[in-house]
């Protein structure tokens, strides 16, 4: 499965048909053994603005008889120029990332830290050609990133401005817990201290682990998490209650349209992958 939601000047079907010749990766292939169970879904939504300066990106292939899971949201950062594009630059050279090289080194079965380093160079890779880019053309932008690399039960997560993960688990029936993973790199509701753009790098969030419990992960832009509280998250992504991916887009939709009806003018894009 491949779904991407953004905006650039790069196309990135070019990059996608490039990534697959390159790599061989089967999106389609169905494996009928043992596996860890991955089911996602992603909800993209303007909001109340004429543009979308948020991008999503939600891809899934096979390695080594595992399912890969990629999924990122950047938010482009409103007040500054080309929002859009950024994020969708961003969006589209880490998806390009994940084909090109982290799915080959998971193939390569390689260790915790070459696949941290790996995304964070990348990352690396996008703030240098957007400081060229911006010198270039005399503007300012840039985009938070929130990327989360599954395989199995292990997890890789890159981070960068206040778009956030959270992860949720059922503890005992219909009660759960959310957990927010990624910090938020803001003095305030409105200034960001870090992100990925035309300004001096600053190292983003690394973390990874193991999901041991069954869980749900969602990705979100600061639109959804403005107006919806941690619980209600919580209670709409318990893990036990989604068992397809029209069920995650119904509960990704009702908490899209509940943030808008509370006033949230802000463009809101969620991810959500529920594991085991």
């Amino acid at each position: 499965m491949s779904i991407f939601y953004g905006n650039s000047d790069f196309s990135f079907k070019s990059i996608f048909k490039v990534t697959i010749s390159v790599t061989g990766f089967n999106v389609k292939k169905e494996y009928k053994g043992g596996t860890m169970e991955f089911i996602s879904e992603v909800y993209w939504d303007k909001g109340g603005r004429c543009v979308n300066q948020d991008s999503v990106s939600l891809q899934e292939v096979w390695v080594k008889g595992k399912k890969a899971v990629f999924a990122l949201v950047c938010d482009g950062i409103g007040g500054l120029e080309s929002g859009e594009m950024a994020s969708g630059f961003v969006a589209e050279r880490m998806t390009e990332w994940f084909y090109k090289e982290a799915a080959v080194l998971l193939k390569k079965r390689k260790n915790r830290k070459r696949i941290e380093k790996s995304g964070l160079r990348a990352l690396y890779g996008c703030n240098g050609e957007m400081v060229r880019f911006g010198k270039e053309k005399g503007i300012s932008f840039g985009t938070t990133v929130t990327a989360l690399l599954l395989t199995g039960r292990r997890y890789f997560l890159w981070h960068s401005g206040d778009t956030r993960a959270y992860r949720i688990v059922m503890r005992k029936r219909y009660l759960g817990k959310i957990k927010q993973l990624t910090k938020d790199h803001a003095k305030d509701h409105y200034t960001l201290l870090q992100c990925i753009g035309s300004f001096e790098w600053k190292k983003p969030q690394v973390k990874s682990g193991y999901f041991i419990k069954k869980s749900t992960v969602l990705l979100c832009s600061d639109g959804l998490r403005n107006r919806v509280e941690e619980e209600k998250m919580m209670e709409a992504m318990l893990p036990q209650l989604l068992n397809s991916r029209g069920q995650i887009y119904g509960r990704l939709k009702e908490m899209t349209e509940y943030a808008k009806k509370h006033g949230e003018k802000d463009n809101i894009s969620a991810v959500a992958v529920r594991i085991g």
